[in-house]
């Protein structure tokens, strides 16, 4: 079904070895040799090793495929391989944001952070708040009224982190 239902968008799950990424370039080239150009093709991994790998075996597929009947469809998907989308889910939703802010509702040039760069913003970002709290001499009752009720700066901090994880 994998590589004879073309119309379908599929979701492959099995364990190692079973065949899926040899499973994957044959829906691949089965789309090439219909005439579906490579960025109108989005094939999703889990990890970038895997993305890597079938970007490398979609690569020989179709340098092997040169000199068959279809030789041009694959020459112009060959050149088109490096631009596909052939990646991890988290990558592939960078590419859509990054492609589309404006009707993500980003920013333009609006930047994804991995996880220690996100940990690393987030913590300046909270010493600058912080600093501008403590030195706000409109806000020093509030700080005093909340502190003798036991909310502690790391307290605020931690709300701060909920906030932000949850901002939509």
């Amino acid at each position: 079904r994998i590589s004879e239902d073309l119309d379908a968008t599929l979701f492959v799950e099995a364990g190692a070895g079973s065949g899926k990424t040899r499973s994957l370039v044959d829906r691949i080239v089965a789309l090439v040799r219909r005439g579906v150009a490579m960025r109108e093709i989005a094939a999703i991994t889990f990890t970038e090793k895997a993305a890597a790998e079938l970007r490398d075996r979609i690569r020989s597929t179709f340098e092997e495929q040169l000199e068959s009947a279809d030789g041009e469809l694959f020459r112009t998907a060959l050149e088109q391989v490096d631009v596909a989308a052939i990646s991890t889910l988290h990558a592939f939703a960078q590419r859509i944001l990054t492609e589309h802010p404006i009707e993500a509702r980003l920013p333009p040039n609006v930047e994804v952070l991995d996880e220690v760069s996100s940990q690393i913003e987030f913590e300046q970002r909270w010493r600058q708040f912080r600093d501008r709290l403590l030195n706000d001499p409109l806000l020093e009752r509030t700080l005093l009224l909340a502190m003798a009720t036991d909310v502690t700066l790391e307290d605020l901090r931690h709300l701060a982190r909920v906030l932000g994880d949850n901002w939509d």
